[in-house]
């Protein structure tokens, strides 16, 4: 009997060793994921909650369409290649993002057009530091850059080391540019470590906002990047599958552009 008794009180605590360890990796999978971009260093505990999202972030996004009557935008007096993202209101996360270019006899063709996301707050018309918003508006690419080989870049490609920073910091000299702190002394107390930045940063291209005069206090470091396979928003740039941000890096010539717009306009939207 005891004997009995003995094997039984094994098994128990066999059982018990077993769902511990369960608990304990249902524990490490919960682990709260990463911000990437302008609050990266705020270690923001915030996650997509009841608001954000229905898609899990990772899963393949199948192609759309916008049709979109592209010739009637402004860029398109100026260039023959256009990127299009179209949120889904100001205040949400998802956008369409589709990639236009002018044919020889003067039509565009839509090349592809994705699912993605943008900034956790949405999209804004006057963009702020940290507000965790994507700028709305028409832009230029000043680079390209990623932590993964050159792909084929008509745009200066920087392939990245641990020694490149975007800096945010508003009060450096250094606001909204990438620098090395090979060639630079640090003079900022915020800054992204770019290649620390895996999977989003394996390829992406920088928008040319507020890079000009780069005013302090509007917002760095826009940029078209790939998904994250755990977030469903960026910190303010634009996410889509990185096999479409690897196509772009290889095709886009410097007088492409990139139009950000919160919807549809009426008359396309009907």
């Amino acid at each position: 009997m005891r004997k009995r008794v003995r094997n039984l009180g094994r098994l128990a605590a066999a059982l018990g060793l077993v769902m511990s360890m369960t608990g304990m990796t249902a524990m490490a999978e919960g682990a709260p994921v990463i911000f990437i971009g302008e609050a990266a260093e705020k270690n923001s505990a915030e996650g997509p909650g009841e608001n954000r999202p229905a898609e899990q972030a990772g899963q393949a996004l199948p192609d759309l369409h916008l049709d979109l009557d592209v010739g009637k935008l402004s860029a398109a007096k100026e260039t023959d290649q256009i990127v299009v993202v179209v949120g889904s209101g100001m205040d949400s996360p998802l956008v369409k993002t589709a990639y236009y270019r002018k044919n020889m006899d003067g039509s565009w063709q839509e090349v592809f057009c994705v699912s993605g996301y943008c900034g956790f707050n949405g999209m804004s018309t006057d963009k702020r530091e940290g507000d965790r918003r994507t700028p709305v508006g028409e832009y230029g690419f000043v680079n390209n850059f990623g932590i993964l080989p050159n792909p084929g870049s008509i745009l200066p490609y920087k392939e990245l080391d641990e020694y490149d920073f975007w800096v945010d910091d508003s009060s450096s000299p250094h606001y909204n540019q990438m620098v090395s702190t090979r060639q630079v002394n640090p003079d900022w107390n915020s800054a992204e470590a770019l290649i620390k930045v895996a999977p989003s940063y394996n390829y992406a291209l920088a928008l040319d906002y507020n890079t000009a005069e780069r005013i302090p206090g509007k917002g760095s470091a826009i940029f078209l990047h790939g998904i994250h396979p755990q977030k469903t928003w960026t910190e303010g740039c634009i996410a889509i599958p990185e096999e479409r941000v690897k196509q772009l890096v290889q095709e886009l010539k410097p007088e492409a552009k990139i139009v950000i717009m919160p919807e549809l306009p009426s008359a396309e939207a009907e």
